[in-house]
């Protein structure tokens, strides 16, 4: 006597969940990784990822209004939408090469919010657990508070970057 399996209606067999045996152990590691999917942008060599909830926009350059009596790297205000916004260059401030600004990054938003001057158009990276940093390797003091953890991805550092504790911390630098 033969033993009779139930029938499925159509949408049960499309519903039910799928056990496929993993071909060897490393298939089985890769399936369970979680990818992480990061915005970052290129300080000179450093990499920094923007918070994943952070709100961000790129624009041109706009005219930007100096300050004087304030520190190199604060180029000054711009008037984005009839706010006023700090502009800050990142290079001078790390001591880095100079670089010729291409674009605003503008992070933030309220009384947060900041311009930082790129070379480079931000870019998306895709992280998994593998590609974290155990130990951070030094970095400039200034940025160093602001940038507690990061990943290594094809030989690039990119570092966490808390852009509004930063932001706070150098308004107060700001004045010769």
């Amino acid at each position: 006597m033969t033993k009779k399996t139930a029938k499925l209606t159509p949408s049960q067999a499309l519903n039910r969940p799928l056990h496929r045996q993993a071909e060897d152990t490393t298939q089985a590691f890769k399936e369970k990784q979680v990818i992480t999917r990061r915005l970052g942008f290129y300080v000179g060599n450093l990499g920094l990822l923007i918070a994943q909830k952070a709100t961000c926009e790129l624009t041109e350059i706009l005219q930007i209004c100096a300050i004087p009596f304030t520190a190199t790297w604060l180029l000054g205000l711009i008037n984005l939408r009839g706010n006023l916004l700090p502009v800050f260059d990142l290079h001078k401030l790390l001591q880095l090469e100079p670089v010729e600004a291409k674009k605003l990054l503008i992070l933030g938003q309220g009384n947060a919010t900041g311009g930082i001057v790129i070379d480079n158009l931000p870019i998306h990276i895709n992280f998994t657990d593998t590609d974290k940093l155990i130990h951070l390797p030094p970095l400039p003091a200034i940025i160093k508070p602001y940038s507690t953890s990061g990943y290594e991805k094809n030989g690039q550092l990119w570092f966490n970057f808390d852009h509004k504790g930063f932001f706070e911390s150098i308004a107060t630098k700001i004045a010769l």
